[in-house]
């Protein structure tokens, strides 16, 4: 029995060896291989028949010359000479929109005297009624600038967004600042009933009559003036 370990381990080893190269691949050599050295490029004879030169491309008849890639120079950069495109735009905006500067003066966040959120505001338009209300919130963009005016008609809680620098709007003036700064910068809480503050005619005609005062006009002579230019109207027709 010892005697057949040896003879078995060896014919072991035998199977191994002829498995393993049976199953490597077969070497087998290229035509790459048998190159020896580069390849010379041969040239066409100077004298080829006009029926073969069809067969050629283009860049390998005769007559055809390498073609020259031209390069043309970079455009001079817009960024140095107008690095912010849009900040220009806005103050052009703002040069034929506000030409006196009162209404960015009003709006301006860093005015402590201008119009603030929880002010009382009053804006007349060139066409339609005037509207006040409480501002809500005012949005600074430049000639985007917006505040929201929250007011109650009829006892119904009426909102308007108005745009400060829009053509339509003709006059904005604050009729009544805050007694006490908010300390927030939206007052959407005044939708709810608990701080819904009502309606603000009142004060705003007080405001009217101040001024109608100071300025020494009366604050009804506008409505007074359409009302007698209507009657006349209406007196001639029935002549």
């Amino acid at each position: 029995m010892a005697q057949l370990l040896p003879i078995r381990s060896a014919t072991c080893c035998c199977r191994r060896a002829i498995k393993f190269a049976w199953s490597r691949p077969s070497q087998q050599r290229s035509m790459v291989s048998l190159q020896v050295g580069p390849t010379e490029r041969l040239n066409f004879p100077p004298q080829l028949p006009e029926q073969f030169l069809s067969q050629l491309p283009k860049r390998m008849r005769p007559g055809q010359e390498k073609r020259q890639i031209i390069i043309h120079e970079s455009p001079p950069s817009e960024w140095k000479s107008c690095k912010d495109p849009v900040k220009n735009v806005d103050q052009q905006q703002m040069t034929i929109l506000d030409p006196t500067g009162a209404r960015a003066r009003l709006f301006d966040p860093k005015n402590p005297e201008g119009a603030k959120a929880g002010d009382i505001i009053l804006a007349t338009f060139k066409t339609g009624e005037p509207f006040s209300g409480v501002a809500m919130s005012i949005k600074w963009r430049g000639p985007h600038t917006s505040v929201l005016l929250r007011n109650q008609l009829t006892r119904v809680g009426t909102e308007m967004n108005i745009k400060v620098f829009s053509p339509l709007v003709q006059s904005m003036e604050v009729a009544q600042k805050a007694a006490k700064r908010p300390r927030r910068a939206r007052l959407y809480y005044l939708r709810k009933p608990k701080h819904d503050m009502g309606s603000v005619q009142k004060i705003v005609d007080g405001y009217l009559r101040q001024r109608a005062i100071l300025t020494g006009a009366s604050p009804g002579g506008a409505k007074r003036k359409q009302g007698g230019v209507r009657g006349g109207v209406r007196g001639g027709a029935r002549r």
